[in-house]
């Protein structure tokens, strides 16, 4: 069930990023939501789980923004490994230790597309533009800690009711009367 869960909420940001996010000015930014998803998943998920998601992510994203088909893939996996590799020995679970560690993640994640690009297409090669890169470090960071907190609730969301299901307890209407005091 989390897996579908957490599947179906990195199709949703997929699209967003490569759909409404595009159209946002650039002194704006893009957050990249789908990222902050991967490294909670490194965190929580069991490796081959994990891996499976990961990959497929990396994929779609190539398939719909990619230049090379397998970049993004291979940059999300190792990042997978390395954030699951640390989570082993580390409590890097905690809110507080993330943000570094989704900074750095995401600035290697970066290098590994630049370099693999830059080695696979000199002609067509985009120049490192530092100041695009700080700015979507910057707002991935500030957005770790809130997304973090969505992702939780939604890992630990357990079912009461075996007839309840996620999305339904989340627009259900309530009942009986909110307004009168019952004493």
């Amino acid at each position: 069930m989390r897996f579908f869960i957490f599947l179906f909420l990195g199709f949703f940001f997929i699209g967003l990023q490569s759909t409404v996010f595009q159209d946002l000015p650039k002194w704006i930014g893009m957050p990249d939501f789908l990222f902050l998803l991967i490294v909670f998943i490194a965190i929580h998920f069991p490796i081959a789980k994990g891996a499976a998601l990961t990959i497929i992510f990396g994929i779609l994203t190539e398939v719909i923004s990619g230049y090379f088909l397998g970049i993004y893939a291979i940059a999300y996996l190792l990042i997978f490994f390395m954030i699951k590799g640390l989570s082993i020995g580390l409590a890097i679970d905690e809110s507080n230790h993330q943000p570094p560690i989704v900074a750095l993640s995401y600035l290697l994640a970066n290098v590994v597309i630049y370099a693999c690009t830059a080695m696979l297409s000199a002609d067509n090669l985009l120049p490192w533009n530092w100041g695009e890169i700080l700015q979507r470090l910057l707002i991935i960071t500030i957005l770790t800690v809130p997304m973090n907190i969505l992702f939780e609730m939604l890992w630990k969301n357990k079912k009461k009711n075996n007839d309840q299901q996620l999305f339904v307890k989340l627009f259900q209407q309530q009942k009986g009367n909110r307004y009168r005091n019952n004493r």
